[in-house]
């Protein structure tokens, strides 16, 4: 293994915070850390950055802060969570206006947004070789069904990025999808430690390569 200093950062929302979950109890980025750190033998030091209701605009304006463009130079795994806000604020806009360009307009920023966040990651001076792993989104409100077109509108052009040099992308949707009183905590929006666990589980089965190598 060449590496004995890998570093892992987790940037994103209320999912990269761990809401959901009682304090101090593990959420996705901690249970994400423990499997990388098993698959590659070695210790994986990580930081957060992330804030409950970040939308992907508030992601992009993330990584321009220095604490945060500093953490990505020297940063070999690098998870995003983001896009569930996204959507839940054009609900709110149909809601009020009954337009659905709503969704389509939130849906072309979100993918903007995307391109971007990946265009500056990759412009920044990387100090090592580096993976960047995202998300499509599941659906905690299935019974209704403009929700499960919108997330399936952006489930399909998130899964565009997976193309992306050094991207790939985890299929959280299937995973939740039929288990969400399983896997979502009272309340029924954010993951409990079960859902957080296996939302980790599918980003460690994306693999690690050219980590591992």
């Amino acid at each position: 293994m060449g590496y004995n200093h890998l570093r892992y950062l987790a940037l994103g929302d209320s999912l990269t915070v761990g809401v959901g979950v009682p304090l101090f109890d593990p959420g996705f980025v901690e249970y994400y850390s423990c499997l990388s750190q098993e698959t590659l033998n070695t210790s994986i030091p990580y930081c957060k950055f992330a804030k409950s209701g970040a939308t992907t605009g508030d992601v992009l304006t993330m990584i321009s802060s220095p604490p945060v463009t500093e953490a990505l130079k020297f940063a070999n795994i690098i998870t995003i969570t983001a896009g569930g806000d996204d959507l839940i604020n054009a609900a709110f806009g149909f809601l009020k206006n009954k337009n659905e360009d709503t969704f389509s307009q939130t849906l072309e920023q979100s993918r903007i947004h995307y391109a971007k966040i990946l265009e500056r990651i990759h412009q920044i001076d990387k100090q090592d070789q580096y993976i960047i792993r995202i998300m499509n989104l599941y659906n905690p409100f299935p019974e209704i069904s403009i929700a499960e077109k919108g997330i399936e509108a952006f489930n399909s052009m998130i899964s565009r990025f997976g193309q992306d040099k050094y991207t790939e992308v985890a299929d959280i949707y299937s995973v939740f999808k039929g288990n969400e009183k399983e896997f979502l905590a009272r309340g029924g929006v954010h993951p409990n430690n079960r859902g957080y666990y296996q939302m980790a589980l599918a980003f460690h089965r994306l693999g690690y390569s050219p980590l591992d190598r």
